[in-house]
């Protein structure tokens, strides 16, 4: 008997060795998510390589300004002195550099730097953006589970009244109505929870998504406490750093470095060359006689030396090539500095939109907190006359559903404020709030 009761206590404690491992929800804090984000998400992602692509172009623009070396090798060999003409085999070192002051290559390296000032400021400004879609679907799947929450309370109130009313309407005492009230009530809280566990469960695999997860259902978020208080105002927002429009204006000044070195075009361009090796007619192996150089019939010898250019090129004519190379980009650039405009104007429309809405929310959840616990008294109330008979279902109901508005308006209210504050963040380009 003992040496059976050790053999199962010895099943039983390695057991959990061979079942199979249960998924356990990682809890997150906003400030966890937004962190995976930056790191998962495909939109932060695409950013980062635009970002990298730039900083390479700008790096081969500035590259191009530096002296150019090359190694030039050359063979032929032939008795036809057509062909084998003098220093055809070569091998030399080229070095080459653009000494012109008004060479458009200085400014397009200019005008890199600048695209790629702005691919890093278009960088945050994505970084930007997902943090806004994670920090709205965050408060979404927060305000979603507090609905559910508060059904809950209600529909047991209900259902107490619909068990306390069958024995009663079964003899008669009770008109159908009542109990038809109640089925409709409870009704009506079932398709909003379905709602709302469906839309729920929408928000969370977004989230999951975003945040690098293969489902919702490996995460848990962190209940947010605080109403922070509401710090922006028009001075604050004259001010703002928003990364769109930086980048904007970073689109502007690489538009004018572009029109620039279109109309460098027109200036003569000027290069300097110089080689240094060993050219000669035959090359390195004259295995086939030259007839025409008698007095060596192997051809010349391979000679060393060096050879300095200095090349000036002047444009004269071009059918209105460049004239047209100018007129486009000025059009480039005219385009992007009305964007910029209409975006400077969008953000001022934007903010003053999103400021009317948070005090608009913030105030009225005040109102709510004032009111929700007068509600949930008038509900207690309004069910015990019901249950006294000093009152009609209507009544009762009525009270039940004030209750459950007020509760709902005033986590809408709270939720709808926090989304407030993380637009006005993303327009003024800071995050100053704490939401946690």
């Amino acid at each position: 008997m003992r040496s059976a009761r050790a053999f199962w206590t010895f099943v039983l404690a390695c057991l959990p060795l061979f079942s199979t491992p249960v998924l356990r929800a990682e809890t997150l804090s906003l400030q966890d998510c937004i962190t995976r984000a930056e790191r998962f998400s495909p939109q932060a992602i695409i950013g980062l390589l635009m970002e990298a692509q730039a900083h390479a172009t700008a790096k081969g623009a500035k590259a191009a300004l530096l002296p150019q070396a090359s190694a030039i090798g050359n063979y032929q060999q032939s008795n036809i002195p057509t062909i084998q003409a003098l220093n055809i085999n070569q091998a030399t070192l080229n070095l080459a550099q653009n000494i012109s002051p008004f060479s458009p290559q200085w400014v397009w390296a200019r005008q890199k730097k600048a695209e790629y000032r702005a691919a890093q400021a278009e960088r945050i400004a994505t970084e930007e953006d997902v943090e806004l879609q994670v920090k709205i679907l965050y408060l979404s799947i927060l305000k979603e589970e507090d609905y559910l929450k508060r059904f809950h309370p209600l529909e047991e109130k209900l259902a107490n009244m619909k068990v306390a009313l069958i024995p009663r309407y079964s003899v008669g005492r009770v008109p159908p109505f009542d109990l038809v009230k109640i089925e409709m009530a409870l009704s009506g809280l079932a398709k909003n929870r379905e709602f709302t566990k469906a839309q729920l469960s929408a928000d969370k695999e977004s989230l999951a998504l975003i945040t690098g997860f293969k489902n919702g259902n490996q995460i848990t978020l962190k209940a947010l406490r605080k109403t922070p208080l509401f710090l922006f105002d028009g001075a604050s927002f004259k001010n703002n750093a928003n990364p769109s429009l930086r980048a904007l204006r970073r689109r502007v000044q690489s538009s004018l470095l572009a029109v620039k070195a279109a109309e460098y075009e027109r200036y003569p361009s000027l290069n300097a060359g110089l080689n240094y090796g060993y050219e000669g007619s035959n090359g390195f192996f004259s295995f086939i006689p030259n007839t025409s150089f008698p007095g060596n019939i192997y051809g010349l010898p391979i000679e060393s030396g060096w050879n300095a250019s200095l090349s000036l090129n002047l444009p004269i004519w071009d059918w209105g090539i460049i004239s047209s190379h100018i007129a486009r980009r000025k059009e480039e650039a005219s385009v992007t500095e009305s964007r910029l405009n209409l975006e400077r104007q969008s953000l001022q429309v934007q903010f003053i939109k999103w400021e009317k809405l948070a005090q608009t929310h913030l105030a009225d959840k005040k109102r709510m907190d004032d009111l929700l616990p007068q509600t949930r008294e008038a509900a207690k109330v309004q069910t015990r006359r019901y249950r006294l008979g000093a009152s009609g279902i209507l009544e009762a109901a009525d009270a039940l559903n004030i209750w459950l508005n007020t509760m709902i308006s005033e986590r809408d209210d709270y939720y709808s404020y926090l989304s407030d504050l993380a637009h006005i963040e993303r327009l003024m380009g800071q995050n100053t709030v704490d939401y946690e």
